[in-house]
């Protein structure tokens, strides 16, 4: 990789590259409702918010996966999502932002800033970046 090519995608930062202000659900919604709500927005994942904190995310795979083991009427996202997960602040750099998807194996990770989720970041995103900056 070039140099100029190198620094233009060194000062990449999450704030840069994430989807602002996404959708999110509380922990008591029904799964059968995030379900919906993802299909019709063409989402794969949302963060999980109760009383304004952060308190997981849940993914379309998350769902997928459960469908096989049971039938998912009656089950709560707090059944299924992924608590307490990995963020990233506003500042995050994309290298570490890429470290963190390749060491432990995520797509999305939400952005909180003050304890507020003011984003998420996703592969598209990140590819959209890139992509403007070659």
């Amino acid at each position: 990789m070039d140099e100029e090519l190198t620094k233009k995608l060194s000062g990449i930062t999450a704030k840069e590259c994430m989807i602002k202000d996404p959708m999110t659900i509380p922990s008591t919604e029904q799964i059968a409702a995030a379900d919906l709500l993802m299909l019709r927005n063409n989402i794969g994942g949302l963060p999980v918010v109760d009383d304004g904190i952060l308190v997981g995310i849940l993914t379309l795979r998350d769902i997928l996966i459960s469908r096989f083991s049971h039938s998912i009427g009656g089950i709560k996202v707090r059944d299924l999502m992924t608590k307490n997960p990995i963020t990233v602040t506003p500042d995050t750099p994309l290298k570490e932002i890429l470290k963190i998807y390749t060491e432990k194996g995520i797509e999305r990770l939400p952005v909180v800033k003050d304890g507020d989720v003011i984003g998420i970041v996703v592969h598209r995103k990140i590819l959209e970046k890139i992509h403007d900056n070659i």
